[in-house]
């Protein structure tokens, strides 16, 4: 199990630096669209700053970039979905979440959960209390990458509540979602 986590580590670490050397972009309306097959995001906070744009799920000439995982953790004895959506230059999406009955996220712990933010900055959006989230058309896929199996995951991330800007910042409501496209 270790190993796996290990693996994983390294291979979000890796898909990141793959992801800063693909392009993106968004529609003309700034909305995620899923049927061009992209990562997606799209997150509105109150005060009207927006963070919208699509990732490539593939690189590389056609290799998969899974950028969600999912496994079993010994801390929650349960399922954490895990990863890192990074729009190169633009934004950071960082997961952490516990997945419950019929696959419901959940933030378990001390943990932030959710962490998004402009890209290249130290200081992160966090939940500043609680934040409602939704899973829609959840579902996993085994994955092969570098000799090692794994499980990734695709869905739709619904969310919102109040987000701080690090440790100093005024907390703001934030409404988002956030698309991870299958293999």
């Amino acid at each position: 199990m270790k190993r796996f986590k290990n693996t994983v580590m390294v291979m979000t670490s890796i898909l990141g630096l793959m992801l800063m050397l693909s392009c993106s972009g968004n529609d003309e309306d700034g909305k995620p669209d899923a049927g061009k097959e992209s990562h997606a995001y799209d997150i509105t906070m109150e005060g009207g700053e927006k963070f919208s744009g699509e990732v490539p799920k593939e690189v590389f000439g056609g290799t998969y970039n899974p950028v969600m995982f999912v496994g079993y953790n010994e801390d929650i004895d349960g399922e954490l979905l895990t990863g890192l959506l990074m729009d190169t230059g633009k934004f950071q999406f960082g997961i952490g979440l516990a997945l419950g009955g019929n696959n419901q996220p959940s933030i378990v712990g001390n943990g932030p959960g959710l962490v998004f933010g402009e890209w290249g900055t130290e200081d992160k959006y966090k939940p500043a209390g609680p934040v409602s989230m939704t899973l829609k058309n959840y579902k996993e896929h085994d994955v092969s990458m570098y000799g090692e199996e794994g499980t990734a995951a695709s869905f739709t991330l619904e969310f919102s509540g109040k987000f701080q800007l690090g440790d100093e910042g005024e907390s703001v409501d934030v409404t988002g979602e956030v698309f991870i496209a299958a293999p």
